[in-house]
C-alpha cells in the first residue's frame, strides 16, 4: 500500500501541522456554545483546522457548503438536511429514548414533521423560507440542549449568501436562532474577505457583530521544523537538511496549501530531496499552473496588473513612499486606490512585519522569472 503525504483535502491527524492556540480558542468556544467568524484567505486550511477541532474533541458538527446556493429555497434544503444529519449523529442508541426526545420536538414545533424509521431522523419543510431556516436550527438546539451534547454548524463560503436577493431576510433568521442557542455552536467561514467582513461588520446588516473575530495567519516556518522533520523521517528514515527546509518555506513564503503542494511531490521521490530538488520541483509546478495565472492575472487592469508586478518584484512596507512609486511608474494616489482593491480581491495582503507582498507565492515566482514578458 502506497503511503499518502501532505494530501490534497482536508489534512486529518499526522498531518496536520500546528494551529494549537487556534484549535484551543475553537474549542473553548464551543464548550462555552460561542460563535466564531473565521477570516482567512482561500486555501489557508480553513475546512481542515476545523474538522481537527471537531475530531480530536469528539464534538458532533458538520459542515454546510453554500458555495452553489442560488436562492433562499436552496439554502432552507441544505440546512435541512444538515439539520437531520446532526440529530441522527447525536441520536441516542435506544430506539424508545430516541422516540421520545423527537417526539418531544415534534410537539414544540407542529409546522415541522418528523419521522423515525429505526433509528433515522428526516425533516420535511414543505414551503422552505426565512422562518423555516430560524425553525430548523432552533430544532436542533433544542435536541442538543434534551441531550446535553454541545455541536457544531460551519458554514462555508458563507459569504455566498451576501449575494442573494432575500439575503438580509436569511441573515436575520440565523441571527434570531444563534442569539437563542444554548447547545449548537457556529462557525461561519468564507473564501472571500471582503464580503464576508461586511456580512458581519456593516451596523445595517443583520449579523452585526454577533461573533467572535478570529483570524487565521500562516503558520510560522518554525512550527513546520519538527512537522517535516518527523514526516521526513517516516518516509526515508532521515530527516531534511536546514538548507532544503529553508528553501521550502521561504519559496511557499509558508502558505500552508503551497507548502503541502511542494512536499506532496518532494516526499514521492526515493531519496530525501537536495535543494536543486525544491527548486526545480516548485519551478515545474508553477509552470503546470500557467495557464490559472496568466487567468488570474489577466483578468486584472493594466494598473493593477503593474502594481502586482511591483510587489512581486519588490515587496514593500512604504508602498506610498517616493522610492516605490518611481520603481512602480505609478503616483502615490493610484498606488493607494490600486492597493486597496488587490487586498479586497485577495490578490495582496501585508504581513506581520508591515510589508506588502502578493498573496500567492506561485503567483509571485511566476511574475518575476516572467517579468520582462509583462
Amino acid at each position: 500500500m502506497i503511503q499518502r503525504y501532505f494530501p490534497q483535502g482536508v489534512a486529518e491527524e499526522d498531518f496536520f501541522c500546528n494551529r494549537e492556540k487556534e484549535r484551543e480558542f475553537i474549542s473553548k468556544s464551543i464548550l462555552s456554545h460561542e460563535h466564531i467568524v473565521l477570516v482567512a484567505p482561500r486555501r489557508y486550511g480553513k475546512t481542515s483546522l476545523i474538522a481537527q477541532v471537531l475530531r480530536e474533541n469528539d464534538f458532533p458538527g458538520i459542515s454546510i457548503d453554500l458555495l452553489f446556493v442560488l436562492d433562499q429555497a436552496q439554502v432552507t434544503r441544505l440546512i435541512s438536511d444538515s439539520v437531520s444529519q446532526l440529530i441522527n449523529q447525536m441520536l441516542p442508541k435506544s430506539t424508545t429514548v430516541a422516540k421520545k426526545i423527537v417526539d418531544t420536538l415534534a410537539a414544540l414545533n407542529p409546522k415541522v414533521g418528523f419521522n423515525i424509521l429505526g433509528q433515522r431522523l428526516e425533516i420535511n419543510i414543505k414551503q422552505p423560507s426565512e422562518r423555516s431556516i430560524s425553525e430548523l436550527l432552533l430544532i436542533l438546539d433544542q435536541f442538543a440542549t434534551k441531550s446535553e451534547t454541545p455541536c457544531v454548524i460551519a458554514f462555508d463560503e458563507f459569504q455566498q449568501i451576501g449575494e442573494l436577493k432575500e439575503n438580509h431576510a436569511i441573515e436575520a433568521s440565523i441571527r434570531h436562532a444563534v442569539e437563542r442557542s444554548k447547545y449548537v455552536s457556529y462557525i461561519f467561514s468564507g473564501s472571500n474577505r471582503h464580503l464576508l467582513n461586511e456580512i458581519f461588520s456593516d451596523k445595517t446588516r443583520p449579523l452585526y457583530h454577533l461573533c467572535d473575530l478570529m483570524k487565521l495567519d500562516r503558520i510560522k516556518a518554525e512550527s513546520y521544523r519538527m512537522f517535516l522533520t518527523n514526516l521526513a523521517k517516516t518516509r526515508w528514515k532521515h530527516g531534511i537538511t536546514e538548507d532544503v527546509f529553508s528553501e521550502i518555506t521561504n519559496i511557499t513564503k509558508c502558505h500552508s496549501y503551497y507548502v503541502n503542494t511542494l512536499c506532496r511531490r518532494l516526499w514521492q521521490g526515493a531519496k530525501v530531496p537536495q535543494l536543486a530538488d525544491v527548486l526545480n520541483t516548485w519551478d515545474n509546478y508553477v509552470e503546470q499552473q500557467s495557464y490559472w495565472i496568466i487567468k488570474d492575472f489577466g483578468r486584472l487592469t493594466l494598473t493593477q496588473r503593474k502594481l502586482l508586478t511591483a510587489l512581486a518584484l519588490t515587496p514593500t512596507s512604504e508602498p506610498h513612499s517616493e522610492a516605490f512609486s518611481t520603481s512602480a511608474k505609478m503616483t502615490a494616489s493610484t498606488i493607494q486606490k490600486t492597493l486597496q482593491t488587490l487586498q479586497k480581491m485577495d490578490f495582496v495582503y501585508q504581513d506581520h512585519d508591515g510589508y506588502y507582498n502578493v498573496l500567492d507565492p506561485a503567483i509571485a515566482y511566476f511574475i518575476r522569472k516572467h517579468f520582462s514578458k509583462f
